[in-house]
């Protein structure tokens, strides 16, 4: 076989191994490096064109000089695929080494820039018969220059490329076939430039496509085997990221709930002893809004170490388990876990002490006892945490009947919530008096529960309940539905028109919408509005003292009266009577009960700030004789109390005061919503 006839197989085979490798590299699966699939099999389709072409411009040779402009063409594009062939491969190798991505642009700018060098390269020469010697010389000198320092390129590149999983197969195999290229290429160049080299380039000709083949054909290979390769090591760097997600906290590097928890079930066998400490950083929020996302980072990061340092033989795992809480597991339990919890959470109020600002912190943990899960055991931590806090404690263990008493007030709330649309709930109603008079004055709504088990419940067994389950918004409209139904109902019937005082809880008196469903209830029923009195307490106001201002101002102006519930109790305040614009006080009957010269001195300047302020002024849980007499000589002008009227489904219509015997019964008292 002639020498000529080999160049041409030798062509052609590696036409034929750059288009099979373009075809497998587009149809390799997988989104990862999609990108990089692409521009490299692109960069072998090219390589494959270039042999092609190289061919057919090499029987255009021959063919006579009709054939010049056709074979001048066919040689521009086959240098430009040359040169679109290292562009591509180099992107390829740049995206899946750095994975950044290209500016906008590059593709086009890239294959612009190939057709001119392949047309710069093609053209000179082409349309002169004496011009072999400069064709020669460009279209193939100054392409093997091209692509020589190209392919020692891509080798530097690859051959400094460190990846953090270590140096791989496919890049030693990338490394290899490219010099394989860079070399053939080099010898290529010159033999044909450099003119004492030019005598023995025909003799080695063979010999270099030969070397061009097997360094196409490893390429092939070291690129399938480098693409795999980093595609496997995107996908485990993805895994790990997700890993972390799931189980660390981005803030403080610290395993989160769930990677807590895992730590625990790997480290602490069922029946192995365990105890659960939580941490909670009081006013967390406030302190990240107010010093910065980086001063809250950093004391959680301090505290954690507190938890950790110095005592690392009973130490198990650590964790945030919520913004502003941290927890820790210690392999101890009876007497060597409470010392153990002891000694950590010195060093952690020691620590927040440290912080720059005031940072209140406290604690709860649980000890294992039967064999509790580990998800169990933490849940009961952290509730000792927020009984010790409630309770202004700094630390609580935590007990059983912690549970119980949590789990009977979810069965509270979860019966509750039926009743209010099962129509469980109803109302009594207890007269208020004029003490001048005589005559009934008004009454006040009273809520029962006429629970299917336990019987008709108080409010005070059942308020406080529903009141942090959050649902007193829905009791109290219910009441004021009822109310509202009750007077029009009177008014049907023909029956004195007698005022109506129901309670409403914080929920209510900060909710902007009450002023426009007390109208709707107004309108809807057809009551003038002084048949309406709103109690409300101080201390429901002090959540929002400006709003609860605004919500009362509007509910005067539509003609409501407003009682201040309770005063003396909880936050009293002067100011708080001038804010709170209302008609009526209220003394608040523990007060009245006493009986010692505290309460009554107390009850008496009520009385007098009341009708300095031009306002009624009733006194609750009048039950005796004394308590009435005491209420006249302070000139209280309204009374209330079982010594009058006890609680009843019955209106006292028309009823006046007739005040009964030293011994009257004396149980109970008036009982607000």
């Amino acid at each position: 076989m002639e020498s000529s006839e080999i160049l041409v197989f030798l062509n052609i085979t590696q036409a034929v191994i750059a288009f099979a490798m373009a075809a497998v590299a587009a149809q390799m699966g997988g989104n990862r490096l999609r990108m990089s699939r692409r521009i490299l099999a692109t960069s072998f389709a090219a390589l494959g064109t270039f042999h092609a072409l190289s061919m057919l411009s090499f029987w255009l040779a021959g063919q006579g000089p009709q054939w010049v402009l056709t074979r001048t063409l066919v040689s521009a594009a086959s240098q430009s695929a040359s040169i679109i062939h290292l562009v591509f491969l180099g992107i390829a190798l740049y995206l899946t080494v750095f994975r950044q991505g290209l500016r906008r642009g590059t593709f086009r700018l890239s294959i612009a820039a190939a057709v001119v060098v392949g047309v710069a390269l093609a053209w000179p020469g082409a349309f002169d018969a004496a011009g072999a010697e400069l064709r020669t010389t460009l279209r193939v000198g100054v392409r093997s220059l091209i692509t020589t320092l190209a392919y020692a390129a891509l080798v530097v590149l690859m051959a400094r490329h460190r990846p953090n999983s270590g140096r791989t197969l496919g890049q030693g195999l990338v490394v290899g076939s490219l010099s394989i290229l860079a070399a053939s290429n080099g010898v290529n160049t010159v033999t044909t430039l450099v003119r004492d080299w030019q005598a023995w380039g025909a003799d080695v000709t063979v010999w270099l496509q030969l070397f061009c083949l097997v360094g196409v054909m490893a390429l092939a290979i070291a690129m399938l085997v480098w693409v795999q390769e980093r595609t496997q090591a995107m996908a485990e760097a993805k895994t790990l990221t997700a890993e972390r997600m799931a189980h660390f906290d981005e803030d403080t590097g610290l395993p989160n709930r769930h990677g807590f928890l895992r730590r625990i079930d790997q480290g602490a066998a069922g029946g192995a002893p365990l105890t659960l400490m939580t941490v909670h950083l009081q006013r967390y929020p406030m302190l990240e809004r107010t010093l910065g996302a980086a001063w809250a980072r950093e004391a959680l990061q301090r505290v954690g170490e507190a938890l950790v340092a110095g005592r690392s033989y009973h130490f198990l795992a650590i964790g945030r388990i919520d913004s502003d809480r941290l927890a820790i597991a210690i392999t101890a339990d009876g007497s060597l876990a409470d010392a153990d919890v002891l000694a950590r959470r010195r060093e952690v109020e020691s620590v927040a002490q440290g912080l720059g600002h005031p940072v209140g912190v406290s604690f709860g943990y649980a000890v294992r006892q039967q064999r509790e899960s580990v998800e169990s055991l933490l849940a009961c931590a952290c509730l000792a945490q927020e009984k010790a806090e409630a309770a202004g404690m700094h630390m609580l263990r935590f007990e059983p009947e912690q549970a119980r008493s949590d789990a009977d007030e979810v069965e509270i709330v979860g019966a509750l919530y039926r009743a209010i649309g099962e129509d469980q709930l109803f109302l009594e109603y207890q007269g208020i008096f004029d003490v001048a008079t005589g005559h009934l004055d008004g009454v006040e709504a009273l809520l029962r529960w006429k629970h299917p088990v336990q019987g008709v419940l108080p409010p005070g067994r059942f308020l406080p309940a529903a009141e942090r389950g959050g649902l007193m918004g829905d009791i109290d409209r219910w009441v004021l539905d009822r109310v509202c139904r009750h007077l029009r109902e009177r008014q049907e019937a023909g029956l004195p028109e007698v005022p109506v005082a129901l309670n409403l809880s914080a929920a209510s008196v900060l909710d902007s919408g009450l002023p426009a469903a007390v109208e709707a209830q107004l309108r809807r029923n057809r009551l003038p509005p002084a048949l309406l009195e709103l109690e409300i307490t101080e201390s429901a106001a002090m959540h929002d003292l400006a709003r609860a201002r605004d919500i009362v101002d509007a509910l005067r102006a539509l003609g409501v009266r407003i009682a201040l519930d309770d005063l003396g109790t909880g936050y009293s305040s002067l100011p708080h009577l001038r804010e709170l614009r209302t008609d009526r006080l209220k003394i608040d009957r523990s007060f009245i009960a006493s009986g010692d010269r505290f309460g009554n001195a107390i009850a008496a300047a009520i009385g007098v700030l009341g009708r300095s302020l031009g306002l009624d002024v009733v006194a609750e849980g009048v039950e005796t004789p004394e308590q009435f007499a005491f209420c006249q000589a302070q000139g209280f002008s309204k009374v209330q109390g079982w010594l009058f009227h006890r609680p009843a489904v019955r209106w006292p219509d028309g009823q006046h005061i007739a005040p009964p015997g030293p011994d009257a019964h004396r149980e109970g008292g008036s009982t607000p919503v």
